[in-house]
């Protein structure tokens, strides 16, 4: 346990109490820096969103060294480090127990949103680093929180740790990622994220007439309990809309995975793919256009030939990938990749490795960490971690994070001793 901190210690905000927000603050604790996590919801929202889906990665991977040697000591209970464990398993067995800990007790605000982080003193239009200005050094950040029952209010920070993560941002549905027509006006009708098909979401696609959007795992994951509905004699009619082209493979199976669940997976969804009657697959097509019909939704599509179809549904699940909010930021110096949206210098680094090694781009195990510099922004203290800092780019792994933790904090120790410890950065 870290020693009572001097009322001196640099302030770090960490926004977002999910794997890597608790795992920096843990870090930044045992640093002996003053940390605050802000989280908009409970701790680890997003990851109880989906309790019920199986993990790909075993315990030991998303969880660090430095969070499983610390509950060890208090003699928590913990998974085996090759244990397969559900997200919401996940969540009860280390998250909420590393929310405990005495060294983060008192600092961890649920229900409080970061709505917006300034520089005080200073806005966006001022003091341009790139310039030469070092008068945004050293300035305290400005945090404008909004807490459940409370008036807003502002608060600072020495430095910043955004890792609020990109599921609480689903991407659109409609053509070139933009919303489709009407798809705004619909938002009862879709659901953005995974929901317990098998259980309380059941009644929605139980027998029900469902468009379904997406080619990732979290559609595969969908499409096996759309199938457990078929199976226990509630079918429901699916009309599947997927990027990849007519006769390709929906999910790319590796004969050699090291992760079995992830292979076991694609294997079962692809299987579903090719022979489920009651699936109606429109690969390559694009949802031009949504309209209310009664209890229903008529649909509009524009087929990879050209053809437009319209199909009617009653529920319709939308799984087309996230992005990450960069409204928070919008005040600060971040440069951001203009495609994926995460870091600038760290999405180059990862196309940079792509391109060296073409393999290594679609799978997440072949990611990995690169290099401290790669995580700073024009902004001097403000950092993007996790999941948010590889942007739409979705091979991501919590065991990078894990390094950036350490790599962040490497940074703002090694700016505190250039400035005598006296400024931040």
């Amino acid at each position: 346990m870290s020693d009572p901190l001097p009322s001196s210690a640099p302030r770090i905000a960490v926004i977002g109490a999910g794997p890597i927000g608790l795992e920096s603050a843990l870090e930044g604790a045992r640093r002996g820096f003053n940390v605050e996590i802000y989280e908009a919801g409970r701790v680890a929202e997003h990851l109880r969103r989906f309790a019920w889906v199986t993990l790909f990665t075993p315990f030991a991977m998303n969880a660090s060294e430095r969070g499983r040697a610390r509950l060890r000591e208090t003699g928590a209970d913990l998974p085996s480090d090759d244990a397969i464990l559900t997200a919401g398993a996940f969540v009860a067995r280390y998250l909420e127990p590393l929310s405990r800990l005495p060294e983060l007790s008192g600092r961890i605000r649920e229900r409080s949103r970061v709505t917006q982080i300034g520089r005080e003193g200073v806005s966006k239009s001022e003091a341009i680093m790139a310039a030469g200005d070092r008068s945004r050094v050293g300035r305290k950040f400005l945090l404008r929180v909004e807490s459940e029952g409370e008036a807003p209010r502002f608060e600072s920070a020495d430095a910043v740790i955004d890792a609020t993560g990109v599921y609480g941002t689903p991407r659109a549905t409609g053509p070139g990622g933009l919303p489709a027509l009407g798809e705004e006006e619909l938002a009862e009708r879709i659901d953005r994220h995974l929901v317990p098909i098998l259980d309380a979401a059941s009644p929605r696609y139980a027998g029900r007439r469902v468009l379904l959007v997406g080619d990732g795992t979290s559609a595969a994951t969908a499409l096996v309990e759309l199938a457990a509905l078929a199976d226990r004699g509630e079918a429901p009619a699916v009309v599947w809309i997927r990027r990849g082209a007519a006769g390709t493979e929906p999910f790319h199976v590796r004969a050699d995975d090291p992760l079995p669940e992830r292979a076991n997976l694609g294997a079962r969804a692809g299987r579903i793919a090719r022979e489920a009657a009651w699936l109606t697959t429109f690969p390559g097509a694009v949802i031009e256009s949504y309209a209310p019909r009664g209890n229903a939704v008529h649909v509009t599509l524009r087929e990879s030939n050209g053809v437009e179809r319209t199909v009617e549904v009653d529920q319709i699940l939308a799984l087309a990938g996230y992005r990450p909010d960069a409204a928070i930021h919008r005040e600060l110096h971040v440069h951001l990749c203009y495609a994926s949206e995460g870091p600038m210098a760290l999405a180059s680094a990862v196309l940079a490795a792509s391109i060296a090694s073409p393999g290594a781009a679609g799978d997440c195990l072949q990611q990995t960490t690169h290099g401290a510099e790669t995580l700073r922004n024009p902004e001097p203290g403000f950092f993007l971690a996790g999941a948010k800092s590889y942007g739409r780019n979705p091979q991501f792994l919590l065991s990078l994070g894990h390094g950036q933790i350490e790599d962040i904090f490497g940074l703002i120790e090694a700016d505190l001793a250039a400035t005598g410890g006296s400024v931040l950065p």
